[in-house]
């Protein structure tokens, strides 16, 4: 009980320091066819000025649908723009909006009509407002990132989509994870061979992380079995202990968590449960090895869905002409914009002919020789069937 206050504390205090001040704040692919205050810049960079400032420089929003500090999705996305402030001196701004989706219009509106060059937003929930505002402001530009724009709706040409291979890296985490049941690591029961995943939330986002688990499974062993749950929630730090450590003691070996905030409590489980552990989004070993040791041990690595690098590269590839408006761009291992992440904590766990062979599925995922499938378009029975289908 002690130690799952503390995380939450931990993490309470994370997301305070995110949410309390005020700031100012892969090469391009084809097209694919198809807190509620101002967040603080981080403490060793200075704040920059809004874009009203005068000073000619281009300047973009982030509206986030969350909070700071997750350790995941969201900090990796606000790299991104800390990238297009420090090294190309954009005039940048983060509202943390928090995930009461009635609030979002307001935020919009505050902020549609105070000539930002660019606003960006993400995910799923904020597909339909963010194209409402694109149709009723043609003269605003928009970014979406990890969703795709409906186009037939937003024909007004100033929004552009950006999606990610989840698929892909979590095939590699898969990989990863089946690799590593035949190791001889002395933390793994190979008479076991049970992997487990906690997603936050059973949606096709987070579906697709599973499906690309599933089948880098199957690419190194089909008969690994598979512990499936869903915390319920994105930012439910107890339940994501509390249902990890559930999957540990049913036998999983590994756990996997695309579970944003929710991660937080996963890590503190692997950690109390001494078992290894498959994070997502950023790489946490490397975001707290100093901090908390003990805490990252077990992390093998990270499937890393590189948001801050791709909202880099299309902020500042409108600019430059590398991309366009009126399109959607899907990134993957070929970009750069998705895989593993590969730290002294992986080198020192993983053995070096295992870093070998996930070498090799990486480059046949990015020449097109290893083609991985989709929960996009999947009807939700058939994404269950496999899912069940892996239980032990």
């Amino acid at each position: 009980m002690k130690k799952i206050l503390a995380l939450i504390l931990a993490a309470i205090v994370i997301l305070a320091v995110a949410a309390c001040g005020s700031s100012a704040p892969a090469a391009p692919a084809a097209p694919a066819d198809g807190g509620q205050q101002e967040a603080a810049a981080p403490a060793d960079t200075p704040a920059a000025e809004d874009s009203d400032s005068g000073t000619g420089a281009y300047s973009a929003l982030y509206l986030c649908n969350g909070s700071l500090g997750d350790k995941g999705f969201y900090d990796n996305a606000a790299s991104g723009f800390y990238r297009l402030r420090d090294e190309l001196g954009w005039e940048i701004k983060i509202i943390e909006m928090g995930r009461d989706e009635t609030t979002y219009e307001g935020y919009f509106l505050d902020e549609v009509e105070k000539d930002w060059d660019l606003i960006v937003s993400g995910t799923f929930s904020i597909r339909d407002m963010l194209e409402e505002m694109a149709v009723r402001f043609p003269e605003q530009n928009f970014m979406g990132f990890d969703i795709a724009i409906d186009f037939d709706k937003v024909t007004t040409g100033n929004a552009i989509g950006v999606t990610y291979q989840s698929n892909e890296t979590g095939f590699m985490g898969g990989a990863l994870a089946a690799l590593m049941l035949g190791s001889g690591a002395e933390k793994i029961d190979a008479s076991r061979p049970v992997l487990g995943f906690v997603g936050s939330m059973d949606t096709p986002n987070i579906n697709d992380f599973l499906i690309g688990y599933i089948e880098g499974i199957q690419y190194i062993n089909p008969d690994i079995r598979l512990l499936t749950s869903y915390i319920g929630s994105f930012n439910d730090v107890p339940k994501g202990y509390e249902m990890t450590t559930q999957l540990y003691n049913l036998g999983a070996q590994i756990v996997y968590a695309p579970a944003s905030q929710s991660i937080l409590g996963a890590v503190q489980a692997s950690a109390d449960s001494d078992r290894y552990f498959v994070a997502c989004d950023n790489d946490i070993w490397s975001m707290m090895h100093e901090t908390d040791p003990d805490m990252v041990a077990n992390i093998l690595s990270s499937t890393m869905k590189n948001v801050g690098n791709s909202i880099f590269d299309a902020a500042s590839g409108l600019k430059e002409g590398t991309f366009q408006l009126g399109q959607n761009y899907t990134l993957g291992i070929k970009d750069d914009a998705v895989g593993l992440a590969k730290n002294a904590n992986f080198e020192a766990l993983v053995p070096a002919d295992i870093r070998a062979q996930l070498n090799d599925i990486a480059s046949q995922i990015a020449n097109g020789t290893i083609v991985v499938g989709t929960a996009f378009g999947m009807e939700t029975d058939a994404v269950a069937a496999l899912r069940d289908g892996m239980s032990p």
